[in-house]
């Protein structure tokens, strides 16, 4: 893979980085296969039913990782431990596609060196960047409610997103907002006062992409994912990232295709047309109404801050 190229968001508030290209398609679809494998999908129960005729499907189950739970409406699970309210982390193993076999997620994202504040930057994976993660499962018109992750983490939050897009909502609390004098003359009385405004950032995240969330805008601000089962056009163009993101697939297939011509004599040329077919595709988006969504897995990955509980290390 390609060193990761991490660009910042520019937003009102500062604090989200993304990474359009973190993994390929085909390390999607390896990794949705996984995942669905671990959470009890089809290929974990073919798997299971073949271990408990040879006898071995207790012990084997043991030695996984917890699969699919329901939760607020959608699937969820935990790998890497229990976050006690001290922040302190029980860890338990994580699936080897995350931390010790390809496409090896964690240390991924550690190479990117945004957890070496938290971690001190030594070792790989786990050690080195996040060491926890949570799966979410949305189906279209599933969502979440806007939330906090609260005081048991560090203030970074790194998202993969896998099979289909979303908007990532986020929202200040109206205490972020100054309220209007209540001894101007000119303003309304406090019973009939409208509520403070609430500022708002939208982010635009494709398949494939990791998005990195920190400082106050993690911390304080409110995160959620409205339950829709489609974005209009005009959701779509609000988003903060929607122009840097095309601007990207520009210079991503230009690239692409100046070192595909090289050869031949004609890198610029090849580049140039590249960008126009990245403009026409646009084109014909902005031309439309909107984006559907599919099934979208995302893993959470975090780091929490109280102190691994050494000696703990097991599958419960």
């Amino acid at each position: 893979m390609a060193t990761a190229r991490l660009l910042d968001v520019q937003t009102p508030v500062p604090g989200i980085q993304i990474v359009y290209d973190f993994i390929n398609a085909a390390e999607e679809a390896y990794l949705v296969e996984k995942i669905d494998a671990v959470g009890g999908g089809p290929a974990a129960a073919s798997a299971a039913e073949g271990e408990d005729k040879a006898g071995r499907g207790a012990a084997a189950a043991a030695k996984k990782p917890s699969g699919w739970k329901d939760l607020n409406g959608r699937r969820s699970m935990y790998w890497g431990g229990t976050v006690l309210p001290s922040g302190s982390l029980v860890p338990s193993l994580f699936p080897s596609f995350m931390d010790s076999a390809w496409p090896n997620v964690l240390d991924r994202i550690a190479q990117l060196g945004v957890y070496d504040a938290y971690s001190g930057g030594e070792g790989t994976g786990k050690e080195r960047g996040p060491n926890h993660c949570l799966v979410n499962e949305y189906q279209p018109g599933e969502g979440i409610m806007p939330h906090t992750d609260g005081p048991a983490y560090h203030p970074l939050t790194s998202t993969v997103s896998l099979g289909s897009h979303t908007i990532l909502c986020l929202r200040s609390p109206p205490s972020h907002l100054a309220p209007s004098s209540s001894s101007s003359p000119s303003s309304p009385s406090s019973s009939d006062a409208a509520p403070p405004a609430v500022e708002k950032i939208d982010i635009l995240l494709p398949p494939r992409s990791l998005v990195l969330l920190s400082g106050d805008l993690y911390s304080t601000w409110l995160h959620g994912i409205q339950p829709l089962k489609g974005d209009s056009l005009e959701s779509l163009r609000g988003c903060a990232n929607w122009d840097g993101w095309w601007e990207w697939q520009g210079e991503a297939a230009a690239a692409t295709a100046a070192g595909e011509g090289e050869g031949e004599g004609g890198g610029e040329e090849a580049a140039a047309a590249a960008r126009r077919e990245v403009n026409k595709a646009r084109e014909l988006v902005e031309a439309g109404k909107g984006w559907e969504r599919g099934r979208r897995v995302s893993l959470t990955c975090r780091r929490p801050r109280g102190k691994v509980r050494t000696g703990l290390l097991g599958l419960r």
